[in-house]
């Protein structure tokens, strides 16, 4: 395996009276970490808002993003064949057991004879394409199938067999899709997947699916300092009151509370370049240095750009959580990543939660270096004037240069 490439993105972002992230209660999320309760962020969520992310810097604006949906095979496949011409069993029978090629690796001609044979003699045969889980494809590889199923029912005119017989029908279709090349290229669609999934994995609880790995790791993020919360008391009057709804009298139509907090929240990311490059290219892994990389520095451009001013989105019209990150450091190395969060085991106190945190980070950082050994690069951009584990610089010049240039060196 050639050598590995890892970037690893700390962040500090301050939040002031907001609810970013809720619980199924509708309170803030909470963990407990070293001597204290801290608010916490899920990746989750994290992630959601990043590949949702339609303004600058938007990942969305760089290649086709995903399709994840149950219905993917009837909506973006069967349906349109249809509308195209093709009858519903026969769209029916050849999508479905494309899909079962493709997510289960059904290729044997009993699998695919039993497969074609669900959507034969359905009063609804499009529904059989529906699957019970979510499945997560790029648009590239939706159209991939499609083309695949389009050629095959053609294919179908030249094969002599009774439509009336499921026997027969469903012998033809697997006669039009026994090919091993074709078999094995909707096996590797496993693997492929669009610029979301590329970067965080197949986000779905399914064998086949899990081997989309996700080349961008996402930590929760929590409070370099114990929570900080308070309940928002509020209530709703209502204006058009008269004889018949009580006259004038003071009151209230509605009265709830919400809990908000106040936080400086530690964010943690790492990305396994060479699994990057793999995904986006289509390449073996241990073959990234020879794959083109301008796809992955652009990616990455754009996400150094955006991970420090898109917020997650939780009571927007009352909270406005509109907050940029006031301490970005990346780095650089080969060996195995680590978390910097346990620089805040003990929740941070003071006057400047910014520097204070940024402190504790710092003598944490020289710390770890003095028993492993300083094995990254990095790069700091931040507002806080107190010392930082490297001098600071600009957001553009580490997404611009800083990044390209280490991504140059190791390949």
């Amino acid at each position: 395996m050639s050598d590995p490439l890892f970037l690893q993105f700390h962040t500090l972002t301050s939040y002031p009276g907001t609810l970013l992230n809720r619980d199924d209660a509708g309170f803030a999320k909470t963990l407990p970490f070293g001597n204290a309760k801290r608010t916490r962020v899920s990746s989750q969520c994290l992630k959601y808002h990043w590949r949702h992310h339609e303004g600058e810097h938007s990942l969305r604006d760089v290649t086709e993003m995903s399709v994840r949906s149950r219905h993917t095979f009837r909506q973006k496949i069967a349906a349109p064949l249809v509308e195209d011409g093709f009858s519903e069993e026969s769209a029916a029978a050849v999508t479905y057991a494309l899909s079962q090629m493709v997510l289960n690796g059904e290729t044997t001609k009993s699998e695919i004879r039993s497969n074609a044979k669900n959507a034969l003699g359905e009063n609804d045969p499009l529904s059989v394409t529906d699957l019970d889980r979510i499945v997560v494809f790029g648009e590239a590889e939706v159209e991939y199938i499609k083309s695949v199923a389009e050629e095959a029912l053609e294919a179908l005119d030249d094969e002599e067999f009774d439509p009336e017989s499921e026997a027969q029908t469903s012998t033809a279709i697997y006669n039009v899709l026994r090919d091993r090349d074709l078999q094995s290229n909707l096996r590797a669609l496993g693997n492929a997947m669009g610029l979301d999934a590329a970067m965080f994995g197949r986000m779905v609880t399914s064998d086949i699916l899990a081997q989309g790995d996700a080349a961008v790791h996402v930590a929760h993020a929590i409070t370099t300092h114990k929570q900080k919360s308070e309940n928002d008391y509020f209530t709703a009057v209502d204006e058009l009151q008269d004889d018949d709804t009580g006259g004038t009298e003071s009151g209230a139509a509605l009265i709830q509370s919400k809990e908000l907090t106040s936080g400086l929240f530690y964010g943690y990311v790492v990305v396994d370049v060479p699994l990057l490059v793999s995904n986006l290219e289509g390449c073996r892994r241990e073959d990234w240095k020879d794959a083109d990389h301008e796809l992955t520095k652009e990616v990455l451009r754009r996400f150094t750009k955006m991970l420090g001013v898109v917020s997650p989105g939780a009571k927007l019209s009352s909270t406005a959580p509109y907050s940029r990150s006031e301490f970005l450091m990346v780095e650089s190395g080969q060996v195995q990543p680590r978390t910097l969060a346990n620089a805040f085991k003990e929740a941070v106190e003071g006057d400047d939660l910014l520097e204070e945190s940024v402190r504790a980070l710092t003598d944490y950082t020289d710390r770890i270096d003095g028993m492993y050994g300083k094995n990254e690069e990095r790069a700091v951009a931040t507002i806080a004037q107190v010392d930082a584990p490297a001098d600071p610089t600009g957001i553009d010049e580490i997404a611009d240069n800083w990044i390209p240039n280490q991504i140059a060196v190791s390949s």
